[in-house]
């Protein structure tokens, strides 16, 4: 029996999605025999179970799956994935977290990938795949909202973490271990950028209605202040020192605990922010900007019930035309029309 070498980790609901993303990995990959692909899919979703069934014959044991009630809305979305994480096996090299809305595009991703295997002697490392994978962060909060959505990481730097994540984002919060990481010392910096691997599908939440999208916004803005809460971060950047003490090239002479977050000025910045938070989330030209606005944002975000009328206001907009001058962003207007053309 061929051990498997990579894993691969989703949450899928969407069957035609899922179909298309395993029929990607298996047109494009090297050794399909390596592959573990291990899903969590809800009760009864006997769709996606044939799905997988067919699969699995034709390529036996590529496909996994957990069947889990835990996921009630997109908040729950992160829980089932560190259970995921427990039905790895034992002799995979690489894991990824991956969404059914990706598709392997790459011819021979996977041999490509192993062969960085040796790159580092204590076998610590991650591997840059997404669209960001050249990004440098400059400041944490870019972690949360542009992460290297779709990096290889090594089975000795997940098992030191030992989870993907304590909230929604387990790209996001990877990205803070490495950017902790890296701040503490460049020497300290195990990203490797793979200009070799390109997906498609990097997108994320598509084939949803507007009414989702406005409530995954809600969750989306609640869910960034509790990866950024002190709480986590203080986790983030103990990981971080946990991987850097089982580095090879591990220095003494750089304290470690020296570097702390201060509790404070933490805090401070993320409730300065709150007052201008899609500027500071990475889009300075979002309508909702100034402090009134972002007050009213924030009132809306703990009563649901704005939801209906919010619809009704921006489908009013769209109509008459008001939308796109209020929309300076050309790539957010084309996104909402779609969704409302598409309804």
């Amino acid at each position: 029996m061929v051990s498997k070498k990579i894993s691969l980790h989703l949450n899928s609901n969407k069957p035609k999605s899922f179909q298309a993303l395993i029929h990607s990995i298996i047109k494009n990959t090297h050794n399909i025999k390596t592959i573990e692909i291990i899903v969590n899919i809800d009760k009864n979703d006997n769709e996606m179970k044939e799905i997988i069934n067919d699969f699995n014959n034709i390529y036996p044991q590529l496909i996994t799956f957990l069947e889990t009630d835990i996921i009630k809305d997109f908040s729950d979305a992160w829980k089932t994935l560190n259970l995921i994480l427990k039905n790895t096996s034992e002799q995979v090299v690489l894991l990824a977290c991956i969404s059914d809305d990706l598709r392997f595009i790459t011819k021979n991703w996977d041999k490509i990938l192993l062969s960085y295997e040796n790159r580092f002697e204590d076998g610590i490392y991650r591997l840059r795949c997404s669209k960001f994978k050249n990004k440098i962060y400059n400041d944490l909060w870019e972690c949360g909202y542009a992460p290297d959505a779709y990096s290889f990481y090594s089975i000795s730097w997940i098992k030191i973490v030992g989870q993907w994540c304590p909230c929604i984002g387990p790209d996001s919060f990877q990205e803070c271990i490495s950017f902790y990481m890296k701040n503490i010392s460049s020497k300290y910096d195990r990203n490797i950028i793979v200009e070799e691997i390109d997906f498609s599908g990097e997108s994320v939440s598509s084939g949803i209605n507007l009414k989702t999208r406005i409530s995954r916004t809600r969750i989306y803005y609640k869910a960034f202040f509790i990866l950024m809460s002190y709480k986590n971060q203080k986790m983030a950047l103990n990981i971080a020192k946990k991987i850097i003490r089982n580095l090879k090239d591990y220095n003494f002479d750089i304290g470690l605990n020296k570097y702390e977050i201060n509790v404070f000025k933490h805090k401070l910045r993320n409730f300065i922010r709150r007052f201008n938070f899609f500027k500071y989330r990475g889009s300075p030209n979002h309508p909702i900007n100034g402090i009134f606005k972002n007050i009213l944002f924030m009132i809306w975000c703990r009563i649901s019930y704005f939801d209906y009328f919010l619809l009704k206001i921006i489908k009013f907009l769209y109509r008459n035309g008001f939308l796109k001058k209020i929309l300076k962003n050309k790539v957010q207007y084309k996104n909402i029309v779609n969704i409302i053309e598409n309804e």
